[in-house]
């Protein structure tokens, strides 16, 4: 009887922290104001990845846009412990992309979050120019070198990124790259990696660029596309069939106990 209970009891202690490492992950939300994990994970050790790319067709009447999110949550030393990737087609364009802000301060945090935009204008001119940035203010403990550009301080820019971010000492890295063009036809902000990693001990690798270009029209219809599981661990079906079969093994056990 012992060894029966026992046996059902590392199955269920097995199949609640598989549960419980898919509930952890925290979903990001996909629209025309994209989000990724904001506030998220600020206990010590832990890593976290978004990667967001954005493909807008910007039209006379409005336009579309192609939505990609993966998003991984782990240990600092394996943030792809868990992770997913959703792609969405939306209806209007994607204005504003905000993610990895006030995340991973617990120390000995490791922040990689990325933003790739890509903005197609069909029967629209789009004259492009540089895209204003700001970012690395008041972070690293004062060691920049890793953010290209620096300095740069411009107010209300079309890139906001690493500023207050990998603070605490004992800096691991802080890897901080934007770069890109803006249209005076249509607009997109990125904001990423602020208030994050202030731990000690962080490694902080943020980057986002923007580019327009002439281009074609996407499907016009709000869809989620089918995407992976995540990326390592099994799923709860797996477990409770392991839970299942652990039962009959321990059923056997006790009849040839009973019946001996």
């Amino acid at each position: 009887m012992r060894r029966f209970l026992a046996v059902l009891l590392s199955a269920g202690l097995l199949l609640l922290s598989s549960l419980a490492l898919a509930g952890g992950v925290s979903a990001a939300t996909i629209g025309p104001t994209t989000t990724c994990s904001n506030s998220v994970a600020n206990t010590g050790g832990l890593g976290l990845i978004c990667q967001v790319t954005v493909v807008n067709v910007i039209t006379t009447s409005g336009g579309s846009a192609r939505v990609t999110v993966r998003e991984c949550h782990g240990a600092a030393g394996n943030p792809q412990a868990a992770c997913s990737t959703r792609v969405t087609n939306l209806t209007r364009p994607v204005t504003a992309v905000t993610q990895c802000n006030g995340s991973i301060n617990g120390g000995g945090g490791t922040l990689r979050c990325s933003v790739k935009v890509t903005n197609e204008f069909v029967g629209l001119g789009f004259s492009p120019t540089a895209a204003t940035i700001d970012q690395c203010v008041g972070s690293g403990g004062g060691i920049t070198t890793g953010c290209d550009p620096f300095p740069a301080t411009t107010s209300g820019a079309t890139i906001t990124q690493c500023n207050g971010s990998a603070n605490g000492g004992t800096l691991v890295g802080l890897t901080c790259t934007a770069s890109g063009t803006k249209s005076s036809a249509f607009g997109v902000r990125i904001n990423q990696c602020n208030g994050s990693a202030n731990g000690g001990g962080a490694l902080v690798i943020c980057s986002a660029n923007i580019a327009n270009r002439t281009g074609a029209v996407l499907p016009p219809t709000d869809t989620l596309v089918p995407t992976e599981a995540p990326a390592s661990g099994p799923t709860p079906i797996v477990i409770v069939g392991i839970l299942f079969a652990a039962f009959v093994v321990g059923w056997r056990s006790l009849r040839r106990v009973t019946n001996g």
